[in-house]
């Protein structure tokens, strides 16, 4: 696997063990994201397509709600003490979700399967963003142009195989273990970011100009919550990527 990896693509050898943890990271995440999606579409369209319109004004109203917050918190806390808070949370928030499911099923409604449909919206999008914060905190500009087609690999065969797997397990568990399997591979993410974070290489071997900068993985990331804006706005490039991760969150 080394040497396909440094034959191919560019990779260094020391940087091998941290881009398969960050595969394995961005692999865990997606397919997450994968098995909660016919649970999320059973769920928030009870009312029909009609419903959709609403849904993503709503979905856009507590992202941008939601954000300032999200930064006020990344600002304040060290970067993996929140990334594991961050999946914690979310994790815990699938298992409240299904225990409703399970043991007061009459109480699951339009607007609760509305509500889940925004949450799974929301939790698409910042989930992400936590996985590229890492990866852009973790890596220079020089290694993202070489590394990231290779991390994003990861991704998609995640994407695929949590497909594969709730068509699989819809079957057998029900939605409601669907999301239960979910929360595990959260748990797996996050133990992921961890190694990736553990398996940096060594910065004095760093080649070219831009070597990746000595990072203390227990600061504090810094920042206002309204600073991400006031950047993207700043930035024609970021406006664009920020505006493909809605699209793809809703």
């Amino acid at each position: 696997m080394t040497s396909v990896l440094t034959r191919f693509f560019n990779i260094r050898r020391e940087e091998v063990a941290p881009i398969l943890a960050a595969a394995l990271y961005f692999f865990c995440i997606l397919t997450a994201l994968m098995i909660l999606r016919p649970t999320r579409d059973a769920l928030g369209m009870q009312r029909g397509l009609d419903a959709i319109r609403w849904l993503f004004m709503v979905t856009l109203v507590a992202t941008l709600v939601v954000n300032p917050l999200f930064g006020w918190l990344v600002a304040r806390f060290r970067r993996l003490i929140f990334i594991t808070a961050t999946h914690a949370f979310f994790a815990v928030n699938l298992l409240l979700f299904c225990g409703l499911l399970v043991f007061a099923p009459q109480a699951v409604g339009e607007t609760t399967g509305m509500v889940f449909y925004v949450w799974m919206s929301v939790f698409n999008l910042f989930i992400t963003m936590v996985f590229w914060a890492l990866m852009a905190d973790r890596f220079s500009l020089e290694q993202s142009k070489r590394i990231f087609g290779v991390i994003a690999v990861g991704g998609t065969l995640g994407a695929i195989f949590g497909s594969s797997l709730a068509a699989l397990l819809a079957e057998v568990l029900g939605a409601a273990m669907l999301l239960v399997v979910a929360a595990g591979f959260l748990g797996l993410a996050t133990a992921a970011a961890w190694m990736v974070a553990l398996l940096q290489p060594e910065r004095a071997v760093a080649h070219g100009p831009e070597r990746a900068p000595a990072v203390d993985e227990r600061a504090r990331i810094g920042g206002s919550a309204w600073e991400g804006f006031r950047a993207v706005f700043r930035s024609p490039y970021l406006l664009g990527v920020s505006g493909y991760v809605l699209i793809l969150a809703v």
